[in-house]
């Protein structure tokens, strides 16, 4: 009992009365909390940091009334983080500031070239193979399409602007894949966020940083590749610097198909990171992105798949012209290359003669497509009318051909397929790549009132939303109707 009440009564007299039960004292360095935060305070003042980091106790002066006591570090840590918070920006502040580490920071572009190793070189029956399917011509001779799309590869406009997500159309002839591939790139910048840029505001995304940009092309890649291979099977064409086929009469080189090498994958998470490593082969300005891609989804379709999509027909997928044929779309957007764009299978046939299948779509496709021509009107262009399986993908995004010229029309918001109260008044983005296309080109579509269609005095683009919306009202917004 005697030793219980001294330790009472050597309490500090500030404590009596605060707790209700017994708290046992904190340590202190003087006799009242005024000298404690005016010794951190005088600490702090003379740029004693050093006695902070130090694990030994500090000591101070005695007082007059009690003898010297030592402190522990963290006791006096949080004194003087007390004396630190009260006052404002000081030397304290200062110091801090120049111990901080600077560390230097990432390129904007994480795309760097390096050597292409491992694959099986091309053989000259593959390379024969290949550019009699693309080119036509038997292959062995060079064709002046082919002039067209050597050289072109991937290139983005200016990152963090409004047009940032899109790519840039050198050539008109490399248009129609071009604008299939710019529907997977916003497929992956605007549906499939994840981390931060999940709650991110769709119209935001379109203002694409760099790694963005490189980011939704691998998806893209990634995706039209493994959708051609059947999900099963996929053959990636890169190039090197050695060549295999120079040195064969059979072969007149091009500058690529001679170089390519092939890569079999079998799973697209292998697909996708080997992607990621080659990217500057789809990116770099003097490299042959497009072509490569066309020679991988060819390769990964297969020769004797590619015959029976199209029905037997013996034709280039790039006509005379340089531009593609329209199975380049659908094997693109579907990974079969058919020619027709309705649902299912269609048997046509008379009394003669016995009813031959027409295989079109088959499932519904992710990016849709819509498809007019003054013409005919109906804008089959030879491919018959186009089925809900396309008019009406899982995406609200459509490659259109209006008059054989590409384009793209997309919403950022996925409520305009899953709910049809959104179908009521929205808003359409348009996006040619052409240099009237200065601006964003936005149009209005509402089909609550149905208006009367003057096909001959309405612009192409409007008769060309019409084949999805019948009859609804179009506000270009004050935008020039350029199409």
């Amino acid at each position: 009992m005697r030793e219980t009440a001294s330790r009472w009564r050597r309490r500090p007299p500030y404590f009596l009365g605060v707790a209700p039960f017994y708290v046992k004292p904190p340590k202190y360095i003087g006799e009242t909390l005024q000298q404690n935060l005016q010794h951190a305070q005088a600490l702090a003042r003379q740029g004693r940091q050093e006695q902070l980091e130090q694990d030994r106790p500090v000591f101070v002066p005695p007082s007059a009334d009690m003898p010297a006591r030592p402190m522990k570090k963290s006791s006096f840590q949080k004194a003087v983080r007390k004396v630190v918070q009260t006052q404002a920006i000081s030397e304290v502040d200062v110091r801090a500031a120049k111990k901080r580490v600077l560390y230097p920071t990432k390129p904007k572009s994480s795309v760097q070239k390096v050597p292409v190793l491992g694959g099986q070189p091309i053989t000259l029956e593959t390379a024969l193979a290949l550019r009699k399917q693309v080119f036509g011509n038997g292959g062995d001779m060079l064709v002046p399409a082919m002039n067209e799309w050597l050289g072109q590869s991937f290139c983005f406009n200016d990152a963090d602007t409004p047009q940032g997500y899109s790519l840039i159309m050198q050539k008109n002839s490399v248009k129609g894949l071009a604008m299939c591939v710019q529907g997977y790139i916003l497929k992956h910048l605007l549906f499939t966020r994840r981390g931060p840029r999940a709650n991110t505001d769709p119209t935001a995304l379109l203002r694409a940083s760099t790694k963005m940009q490189e980011e939704a092309l691998v998806g893209a890649l990634s995706d039209i590749l493994w959708r051609a291979g059947d999900r099963q099977h996929v053959v990636l064409c890169l190039t090197q610097e050695n060549t295999y086929l120079t040195e064969n009469p059979e072969f007149q080189a091009d500058g690529c198909t001679e170089r390519v090498n092939t890569f079999d994958f079998k799973k697209q998470d292998e697909l996708t990171f080997n992607l990621k490593k080659y990217l500057f082969e789809f990116l770099s300005e003097d490299g042959n992105g497009m072509l490569l891609l066309l020679y991988s989804v060819v390769l990964s379709r297969g020769f004797t798949k590619l015959q029976e999509d199209m029905a037997g027909e013996d034709h280039p997928l790039i006509e005379t012209n340089a531009t593609i044929h329209p199975c380049v779309v659908t094997l693109v957007l579907t990974g079969r290359a058919t020619r027709y764009l309705h649902n299912g299978i269609i048997y046509e046939g008379t009394e003669d003669t016995m009813a031959k299948p027409k295989t079109g779509i088959l499932t519904r496709s992710e990016i849709g497509l819509l498809v007019w021509a003054r013409m005919d009107g109906s804008g089959g262009g030879g491919q018959g009318a186009v089925g809900s399986r396309l008019k009406t993908p899982s995406l609200p995004i459509w490659v259109t051909r209006c008059n054989d010229a590409y384009g793209l029309l997309f919403n950022p918001n996925r409520d305009l397929i899953r709910d049809y109260h959104a179908e009521n008044r929205f808003d359409l983005h348009y996006f040619s790549s052409t240099i009237t296309q200065t601006d964003a080109t936005i149009v209005t579509i509402d089909t609550r009132n149905q208006v009367a269609v003057e096909e001959y005095n309405s612009p192409p683009l409007e008769n060309l939303i019409h084949t999805k919306w019948a009859g609804a009202d179009i506000n270009w917004n004050g935008t020039t109707a350029h199409v």
